[in-house]
């Protein structure tokens, strides 16, 4: 059979300006695949970077499994785009949604691609394009999740034209709808989170303290778009995944974020660990939350959600239905490959328990961002046995040193107090590389899951 793995890009590639590196390389990920499914033949269908799935050096791919096609998409009409893949002569397809900046809009642009291949017969996995639409306008998300009965931030939605300038016109005395935000706002319990409604990454974010900041806010060079401003939940941040179609889904277990010095997570330097598991977080709860929510949005891929836990209660913070940094994690908690989970999504079709990897057992992870590395830094860090994965990129035209790029690395152990050690061991061998922020914020990380998890020993045997 033969399977298609693809993805589109609204965005140019300038690889003279960007370089992304993985290691290891996904040509060794896409070998271990073929090796665990003899059964398929593997079709790579990529608008550049291609990524999790293309190791590219400039504008070019640099290596290449030898048991799968690779191709890069030279078309960017989603007819073409469909037409191209179509002559690929795939049997089914998995849509590969990713993520680059300006905008979250990846998976709209897939979902169009997908719609037009399914015309011509082919089966695909692929969130559907409402879904699509709805997670990439972060009040239409809101909007989702309220009429679904879903706890989420009580928040207001503030149309940046109407607010600015419809008391500019002269026949109106008063900007009325000025004064029905405010009101709204004023109901709001502080502090809140302002966000654009379709931004990427947490940028322009802001955390306000009182109606006086949000006011003054709202006047300021900042409010340049539609906002979305919503009660700040006090509790601990949380990421997770769903995989699946309707009728069939799999939740995996929450991994806990830390938080900047404003109390709200950014994915280029938060820190991840996991897997989360103490019954204080009502995990089952959890878990019977996101299988109705899966079921309600209609999910047919891969989603990841933030989310909020006060003490009681889970809140849903955010969707995006693609793939995310969250998915290298879940790969290497069960030493899996990130194609091997998006296999999973189509069930029994392809995936049984030959490829469950049961034998190794679950893995502890910890994703910890580094500065950028040097090429033998890199390769040093990579031969490491309990680092699973590397992911370094570097933009050279950025201007700002947040923009200039990251590296981030995952690593693991066989459980919590072994993931601490190789983090000491991490923090010893490359104490020139490692910023203590960051080590900070990841040894709070582990311990709190220690004690989380020794509450519930404890618990457990009384």
């Amino acid at each position: 059979m033969k399977v298609l793995f693809f993805s589109s890009s609204s965005n140019f590639y300038e690889g003279k300006n960007i370089s992304s590196r993985y290691l290891p390389f996904c040509s060794r990920e896409i070998e271990k695949l073929k090796k665990n499914f003899p059964e398929i033949d593997i079709i790579l269908a990529f608008s550049l970077p291609g990524m999790f799935f293309f190791d590219i050096k400039g504008s070019e791919i640099e290596k290449k499994a030898d048991c799968a096609q690779y191709h890069v998409i030279p078309y960017d009409d989603e007819k073409e785009i469909a037409a191209f893949l179509f002559s690929l002569k795939p049997d089914f397809a998995f849509a590969c949604s990713s993520y680059a900046p300006p905008f979250d809009w990846m998976g709209i642009k897939d979902a169009l691609v997908a719609q037009y291949l399914e015309e011509s017969g082919v089966p695909v996995i692929c969130n559907p394009l409402n879904l699509a639409v709805d997670c990439f306008d972060k009040w239409r998300t809101h909007q989702l999740l309220e009429k679904g009965g879903f706890l989420c931030p009580k928040a207001v939605y503030v149309h940046h034209e109407l607010y600015i300038n419809a008391g500019n016109r002269r026949e109106i005395k008063s900007n009325v709808y000025k004064k029905s935000v405010h009101a709204q706002i004023e109901d709001l319990h502080f502090p809140v989170v302002v966000k654009d409604t379709v931004g990427l990454s947490s940028y322009g974010m802001d955390v306000l303290e009182n109606f006086s900041q949000i006011h003054d806010w709202l006047n300021s060079k900042k409010f340049t778009s539609d906002r979305v401003i919503e009660q700040y939940i006090e509790g601990c941040h949380f990421g997770t995944e769903i995989y699946g179609v309707p009728g069939n889904y799999k939740v995996r277990p929450p991994f806990i974020f830390s938080v900047n010095k404003y109390g709200i997570t950014s994915p280029k330097q938060s820190i991840k660990a996991g897997p989360v598991q103490s019954s204080k977080y009502k995990i089952d709860r959890l878990n019977s939350l996101l299988l109705k929510l899966a079921e309600f949005i209609q999910l047919k891929g891969i989603a990841q959600v933030d989310l909020v836990f006060d003490g009681e209660k889970w809140f849903i913070i955010e969707i995006n239905p693609r793939l995310s940094g969250m998915t290298s994690c879940y790969a290497a908690m069960e030493n899996k490959t990130v194609p091997e989970l998006i296999l999973e999504c189509a069930g029994d079709k392809f995936y049984n328990e030959k490829c469950c990897n049961e034998k190794c057992g679950k893995q502890y992870v910890l994703n910890i961002k580094f500065p950028l590395l040097p090429e033998e830094k890199l390769l040093e860090m990579e031969k490491l046995p309990f680092i699973n994965r590397i992911y370094q990129i570097e933009n050279f035209a950025a201007k700002q040193l947040r923009e200039k790029g990251y590296c981030e690395v995952l690593v693991t152990g066989k459980s919590n107090s072994e993931l601490k050690k190789n983090l000491l061991y991490l923090a010893e061998n490359f104490k020139s590389e490692m910023e203590m922020c960051f080590f900070d914020k990841a040894m709070e990380l582990l311990k709190k899951i220690e004690a989380d998890d020794n509450e519930k020993s404890k618990n457990y045997g009384s």
